[in-house]
């Protein structure tokens, strides 16, 4: 009858053992709603605040390169007068000019004035008022570029700053997140595991508890499932303790629509950290050569060397004299009937001797564009240190992997020995209860190294621009 019962007793304890790892390790997706990675990087690209503030970086930039196209605007500029003092001439000014500036340098100039009772009778116009319309050409500086011009291009490299600081944003937030995703996923199956440890412990102490009453068990079998008991009871409340930890440092980064901050729902588990793989060399080529083509950095800095030569091309440009033409064909009112009008013609020139300003912008320009080349060198080298770290965590996280699941193959095995041997009577529970501690301590490094395998590739993806 003894025989009998131990027989009976040891089939259930291993039977559950081998249903509740296997229920808390497959979790049942029909009934139990599941959280992605790629849902929580759609949450945190939407709502984020830390984002969401970046992306305005889109309106400013925008607004600037608006801000740079009002060198552009026509400008209209209007007056009134008028002078009437005892004993002394009685006049009467008005004028309205009104100046469009061209993308490529040329002003056109259109006016109006009437100019009565003043006492140089050459600024005198007819009653009618006087037209005239002109135009101004460079003829030195300001040909190949301008103020208004260097404005606008620099303006256009803004929104290639601004997208590169949303894009480095949100990978720095996508690798974030996905190391606190896995840490929840594995902490979730963790606490599964210890949950089914201390219910398959509970269960083995009340058949033991019948054997004891029984005659069949001696007492300190009972004592020492009890101390197994609370062992496992403490391991159970570590576990738990860690998994609320992980799924508070997830909700970090989850926010609504609305803009308050959002929590993981009761019932929303993650996903288990799958199979590992190797790196192959190909891949490992064609994502190293990707990161230097897509890493944000890069185009940041693409975009600020462009402003530079920029601003070295219009300071060079200011060492060159300002000459200009200026024609001003201008007719009164009444005689404005296509025969040859009056004109104004003449040349404005601006020529500082020495163009100190000239030249010391140039050299601040100069020193500013190699400034972003020496930075652009040291960004290349850290992309490429960072690449070859991120794929070297991969390898050393799959080897890691792959030992670990051995361990806990030669684990569960040494285990089932060990029950084995106390079934037929030549084992101890003590020795049972350290194997199956052994196992799970085994299935945690395991998990372990699955996650970080995880947080490999999410590094890896991070460093390789692959977000």
């Amino acid at each position: 009858m003894r025989t009998f019962s131990n027989i009976l007793f040891i089939s259930l304890i291993v039977l559950c053992y081998f249903i509740f790892p296997m229920k808390s390790q497959t979790r049942d997706n029909s009934v139990i709603d599941t959280l992605t990675l790629d849902e929580v990087f759609a949450i945190v690209n939407a709502n984020h605040p830390k984002l969401l503030e970046i992306k305005l970086g889109r309106n400013a930039a925008d607004a600037q390169l608006l801000r740079a196209w009002s060198g552009l605007d026509p400008l209209l500029n209007a007056e009134i007068g008028g002078n009437n003092e005892q004993q002394y001439y009685k006049s009467q000014t008005s004028n309205a000019t009104m100046e469009v500036p061209f993308y490529w340098g040329p002003k056109l100039i259109a006016g109006w004035r009437r100019n009565l009772g003043l006492f140089d009778e050459d600024l005198n116009t007819p009653i009618s008022g006087e037209v005239s319309f002109g135009i101004m050409l460079p003829l030195w500086r300001n040909i190949l570029i301008d103020k208004n011009r260097a404005s606008i291009l620099k303006a256009e490299q803004i929104p290639t700053i601004a997208e590169a600081e949303i894009l480095s944003t949100r990978n720095e937030l996508f690798l974030k997140v996905s190391e606190k995703y896995w840490d929840w996923s594995g902490s979730i199956t963790k606490l599964a595991i210890a949950r089914d440890l201390l219910s398959i412990a509970e269960f083995r102490l009340r058949g033991i508890t019948e054997e004891l009453i029984s005659g069949e068990k001696a007492r300190i079998d009972s004592i020492e499932m009890s101390q197994e008991i609370q062992r496992r009871r403490g391991a159970f409340f570590k576990a738990r303790r860690d998994y609320e930890k992980a799924k508070i440092a997830l909700s970090v980064y989850l926010w609504n629509s609305d803009g308050t901050p959002a929590n993981v729902p009761q019932g929303i588990v993650p996903l288990d950290p799958t199979d590992v793989f190797r790196l192959d060399s190909a891949s490992f080529i064609s994502d190293k050569a990707q990161a230097f083509q897509k890493r944000p950095e890069l185009s940041r800095n693409s975009a600020e060397q462009n402003q530079a030569d920029i601003d070295i091309r219009y300071a060079r440009e200011q060492q060159k004299p300002e000459i200009s033409l200026k024609l001003m064909p201008y007719s009164s009112v009444h005689t404005i009937d296509g025969s040859l009008p009056d004109y104004k013609i003449g040349l404005q020139a601006d020529m500082p001797l020495l163009f100190r300003d000239a030249r010391g912008q140039t050299a601040l320009a100069e020193i500013k564009q190699q400034t972003l080349t020496f930075k652009r060198s040291a960004i290349e080298r850290d992309i490429s240190a960072s690449v070859d770290d991120a794929a070297s965590e991969m390898i050393a996280t799959y080897d890691q992997a792959l030992a670990a699941r051995d361990e806990l193959s030669a684990a569960r095995q040494m285990e089932a020995a060990e029950r084995e041997l106390y079934e037929r009577g030549e084992g101890n529970l003590f020795t049972v209860n350290f194997r199956e501690r052994f196992t799970v301590e085994s299935a945690s490094r395991e998990i372990d190294a699955r996650v970080n395998f995880r947080k490999a590739i999410a590094y890896y993806l991070w460093a390789t621009a692959g977000y």
